[in-house]
């Protein structure tokens, strides 16, 4: 059994991430997100709209 004590090492100062890594987590964030808001857009707003599209409305005269 290890004599290191995991929770000490977290008053440790952390490492900076590389640059590189940075930019590929945010692209990846980025993609998710896209296509998080176009599953959103044909989840929710295209079948109210093509119900409103295709009901049929007594019209009054």
């Amino acid at each position: 059994m290890s004599d290191i004590n995991p929770f000490k090492l977290l008053d440790q100062k952390l490492e900076e991430t590389p640059p590189e890594l940075k930019e590929k987590v945010m692209a990846d964030v980025s993609k998710a997100k896209l296509i998080l808001e176009i599953a959103s857009l044909f989840g929710d707003a295209l079948p109210v709209s093509l119900n409103e599209l295709f009901i049929n409305k007594n019209k009054t005269n």
